[in-house]
């Protein structure tokens, strides 16, 4: 797994929460497959893995907090701290 994973999905999730008009409250539903793919990431489970992974660092970080509805491995349910959604309306422009 590459070293900057992490902040290659941080952004992802970014973009994501963009894309989807800003939510609010940061929450994005990601699926971990797409963002595998997305990310160039190898096929089947060690993609996954590594997604899941990325993920957990950043929740370490306190940049998301996570979610698993369905259980580990499925879509997750992903919201963007404060400072990363403040980071990014810098970034990318205020509403």
């Amino acid at each position: 797994m590459d070293a900057d994973l992490h902040e290659r999905l941080e952004m992802l999730l970014v973009l994501q929460w963009l894309d989807e008009d800003r939510p609010s409250d940061g929450a994005v539903a990601l699926s971990v497959t797409t963002a595998a793919a997305e990310l160039a990431l190898p096929a089947g489970r060690e993609g996954l893995l590594a997604v899941m992974g990325a993920l957990g660092e950043l929740e370490e970080r306190g940049v998301v907090a996570v979610t698993w509805p369905g259980g580990p491995g499925r879509d997750a349910h992903v919201r963007l701290g404060d400072a990363l959604r403040a980071d990014a309306d810098r970034l990318f422009g205020g509403r």
